[in-house]
Formats: C-alpha cells, structure tokens, sequence
C-alpha cells in the first residue's frame, strides 16, 4: 500500500482504487465482529451498546454499521 501511495506501482490510479476498495471491505469485515459481540455483551450480559459514531462516512446496512466512504 505504501508503493501505492507514493507511485512505485505499473498503474498507481487504478490500485488506489482496488486497494481502497479492499481495506474498506477488510474494515466492514472487522467492524461486524465488533458489532456482534457488542450484541452478545447487551443480550447475555447487559451491557449497554455505544452510540453510532456521529460522521455521515458511517451508515447502516441490514441493520448494521458499514464504512461507506462515498456517502
């Protein structure tokens, strides 16, 4: 990703994009771990779950939070 960044690549427009791309969905990915233990904690344990993060990069999609960085 750093050869990306700075253009030590054959095609560094089009990685950005397929590499942006990527670490968003690796980011989702990680985030509904997150979000279903943080159901199991509130279900099973009583815990209370955070607010959502107040930013309009973050929206909800089948019920849970996904990085939408085009919103």
């Amino acid at each position: 990703m750093n050869d990306i960044a700075v253009g030590r690549v054959a095609a560094p427009a089009q990685l950005t994009v397929v590499a942006t791309h990527l670490l968003v969905a690796l980011i989702n990915h990680e985030y509904q771990h997150d979000q279903w233990i943080g159901q199991v904690r509130a279900g099973d344990l009583g815990h209370a779950l955070p607010p959502d993060p107040d930013t309009g990069r973050v929206s909800r999609l089948d019920g849970y939070l996904v990085l939408d960085p085009l919103a």
